[in-house]
């Protein structure tokens, strides 16, 4: 979910990037041109150029971070060409590249590629003839250390978006909306990668009795507490999602068709001995399991499990069905 959200994110920085600098650059290819500064005036349609390209390749393949990272490196180089070219007089173009490096690859990538085009620029010779040196590096370390900062704590938001927008505020798990994107994804790379897949619907047994004989508080502790168990005793790739009340779901990939019943009822009786009611008594689950099939869309998964599921709680509960479609 957060390199979902990361994605969308970049994509919009790259489109926001690309319309700045078409309206930031044509000007200058423009006076260029008519100043017969043909060099600095096809560097900088070069730079225009690659810049759209790359973006629209961006949008096009939902891949923006390689895009982004190769974006960042080309004006970086082009700065220092186009002041290579033009002298003191395009000097002022490295802060917004500095700037702006931040914005299209990770902080710490950004401070030594950074780093890296400041150092090479104070290399050029005779360019600081009209300008301080300590001047020069003393601004754009300034604003390197102010863009990094900015950088970190925005990542931290974003990662902290994506952990509000993807879990469950009660239990901790993931929610239905991580369900949703999961679920799309397991199914893409179960037909592109023919890989095993398991579906569980997992229901808390009689769990309207805990909520009527101890309160909703504790009928809270109880689904807290079932989180809390299945992630312990689950694989790190495994996911766990709060599908609503009492139900929940499982993404098990990657499973052996021979130790699937035995994982899924492995399981329930860790649930079943540990999760208890104030009084000591077991709280147990019904499980409703569908594997990924050739030709499955969410719908029909989703639908094969929750059959399964009623077959389990037809059957008496605290027990597991697993799909035989």
């Amino acid at each position: 979910m957060f390199k979902q959200l990361q994605d969308k994110h970049q994509l919009s920085i790259l489109l926001i990037f690309s319309i700045v600098s078409v309206f930031g650059i044509t000007p200058f290819i423009i006076i260029r041109f008519i100043e017969n500064n043909i060099v600095a005036a096809l560097i900088d349609l070069a730079i225009v150029s690659s810049i759209l390209t790359l973006v629209g390749y961006a949008h096009y393949t939902k891949k923006p971070r390689v895009i982004s990272a190769v974006i960042a490196l080309l004006v970086n180089i082009s700065v220092i060409a186009i002041i290579i070219t033009n002298g003191i007089n395009s000097m002022l173009w490295i802060y917004p590249v500095v700037a702006v490096t931040f914005f299209l690859v990770k902080p710490i990538e950004a401070l030594i590629l950074t780093l890296s085009n400041v150092a090479i620029i104070a290399s050029i010779p005779n360019l600081f003839d009209a300008i301080p040196l300590n001047s020069y590096f003393t601004t754009n370390l300034m604003l390197a250390a102010c863009a990094f900062v900015y950088a970190c704590f925005g990542n931290k938001q974003l990662a902290l978006l994506a952990e509000l927008n993807s879990t469950d505020p009660l239990t901790g798990a993931l929610n239905r909306r991580a369900l949703n994107d999961d679920t799309l994804a397991a199914i893409s790379r179960a037909e592109r990668y023919n890989s095993t897949y398991l579906l569980a619907f997992l229901d808390l047994d009689f769990f309207k009795k805990v909520n009527d004989e101890f309160g909703h508080a504790e009928g809270d502790r109880v689904l807290k507490q079932l989180v809390s168990i299945t992630n312990s005793h689950i694989r790190e790739s495994d996911k766990l999602y709060r599908f609503g009340g009492e139900e929940f779901v499982l993404i098990i990939p990657e499973i052996p068709s021979k130790e699937q019943v035995s994982f899924i009822n492995k399981l329930r009786e860790t649930i079943k001995n540990e999760l208890k009611t104030p009084t000591g008594n077991s709280i147990t689950v019904s499980f409703g399991v569908a594997a990924w099939v050739p030709g499955t869309t969410v719908a029909s998964w989703f639908k094969r499990a929750d059959d399964a599921m009623y077959q389990a709680k037809k059957q008496g509960r605290d027990c597991a069905v697993f799909s035989k479609d």
